[in-house]
């Protein structure tokens, strides 16, 4: 399918690499040359330099051909007018990313149609990071039966030194997948006679029910929590903190800028302070310790990346920071940042998801991986229907890690047998999606 994605700033340069791993035909538009120059060096993807809400641009880049058009810039207004261009045109379907609340409103009858925020998510994975600090993934599916959590496997636990299927044998009365093992820049799928070894980044899948379990075969540090301190007054911050709030939390912002602060003050049940979040000073006046976690949530990486450092220097056990930068967070974890998220991987697994064919329901990422969670609906007539995971025939790239059938959910061995209505999750690295879609789908 051929792919048009007008933006190669963050999420346009991620959702491209992502897809040309897959094999999609992508095409990229962008106005800035440094940035349509660096993608094309980069990437095996045709670049178009100019502006994609021009028709004329358009018609260069093949946009009637096109299955899927993203307008992914920073700009709400740009995005919209794009996507109204590229289907006046005759693309097939359009997604733009649009922030502003009275610009998503009216965006469906301006050609857009679907509009992503990933805010929400993003709001929502935070609030779950800081709830189980030291954990450096988490996302849920089957309507949250179903988790997939990752972290960092410590020295003399339980799975240190040991295969998954000696780890089975001690999981009694539960089960579990190991979705993958990541070592260094490797990603390796797991397997019964997988060895896992401390310091290796784990990937688990489990009935949500049994997160704290598997946390604790795997050893992860997972620090309990009262206070979370919040360093940055952004939407997202305030949506996280909300959350927190509700889960019974003490949530503290701090936000530098004084009008934004005040602001906060009027609409939040947060205490606020208006302070410096990278102030050594002030966050050791915090007396931060045990029972806390700070989560770095401006807009800006190098405050979320100081803030934190900053923290734990003074005594924060967790830190997490939010990232625009994919490529940076993967290298922060051995530096005083346990755990990352990025708005930008939320914005492309909600799109990913429209590039998929139907009956895919989610899409979840995985930091310092290549590989991708998905949840599926079996439909009559998929070639996996009645069929044991021992003859499904999933390529090596995959493992299916979980299935939400009714209101039973269950993690799969080797003779469970797929039925229709099957919501099953597969962690499956990019050069296996599409041998994984074709088993799988109608």
């Amino acid at each position: 399918m051929r792919v048009v994605i007008v933006g190669a700033g963050h999420d346009g340069s991620y959702l491209a690499e992502r897809l040309v791993a897959e094999g999609q035909e992508v095409v990229i538009i962008e106005a800035d040359d440094d940035k349509a120059n660096r993608i094309q060096e980069r990437l095996d993807v045709l670049v178009v330099q100019g502006n994609g809400a021009s028709p004329a641009v358009l018609r260069r880049a093949g946009v009637g051909e096109a299955g899927l058009f993203l307008a992914v810039t920073d700009s709400d207004g740009a995005n919209v007018l794009a996507c109204r261009s590229a289907k006046a045109l005759g693309v097939a379907r359009t997604v733009a990313r649009v922030e502003d609340a009275d610009l998503r409103e009216v965006s469906p009858g301006l050609g857009v149609d679907v509009v992503v925020d990933a805010r929400v998510s993003s709001a929502r994975q935070a609030a779950r990071l800081a709830e189980h600090a030291g954990v450096t993934e988490y996302a849920d599916f089957a309507g949250g039966r179903l988790s997939l959590v990752a972290g960092v496997v410590t020295a003399g636990s339980p799975a240190d030194g040991r295969s998954v299927t000696q780890l089975r044998n001690d999981a009694s009365g539960w089960h579990f997948i190991l979705a993958a093992v990541v070592r260094g820049d490797q990603t390796e799928i797991g397997r019964g006679d997988t060895r896992i070894e401390s310091g290796n980044h784990v990937v688990v899948m489990v009935e949500a029910a049994r997160v704290g379990d598997a946390i604790e075969l795997f050893g992860i540090d997972v620090e309990p929590i009262t206070r979370v301190v919040i360093l940055g007054g952004t939407r997202i911050a305030e949506m996280t903190a909300d959350i927190l709030l509700s889960n019974g939390y003490e949530v503290l912002i701090v936000e530098e800028e004084r009008e934004r602060a005040a602001l906060m003050a009027r609409r939040s049940a947060a205490s606020i302070l208006q302070a410096d979040p990278t102030d050594a000073d002030l966050l050791t006046s915090l007396r931060l310790g045990s029972g806390d976690v700070v989560l770095g949530l401006s807009g800006h990486d190098e405050l979320n990346l100081m803030g934190c450092l900053m923290a734990s220097a003074v005594g924060a056990p967790k830190t997490i920071a939010r990232f625009g930068h994919r490529s940076v967070a993967g290298l922060l974890r051995n530096v005083g940042i346990d755990a990352t998220l990025s708005s930008r991987v939320a914005v492309a697994n909600m799109i990913l998801q429209f590039v998929r064919r139907d009956r895919i329901l989610s899409v979840a990422t995985v930091k310092d991986t290549d590989a991708e969670a998905l949840e599926i609906e079996l439909a009559v007539g998929s070639p996996a229907i009645g069929v044991d995971l021992l003859n499904l025939g999933l390529p090596r790239g995959a493992v299916l890690g979980g299935i939400a059938r009714g209101d039973e959910v269950i993690v799969p061995k080797g003779d469970t047998t797929l039925a229709v209505g099957d919501h099953v999750v597969i962690f499956a690295k990019s050069e296996a999606i599409d041998a994984v879609e074709k088993l799988l789908l109608a």
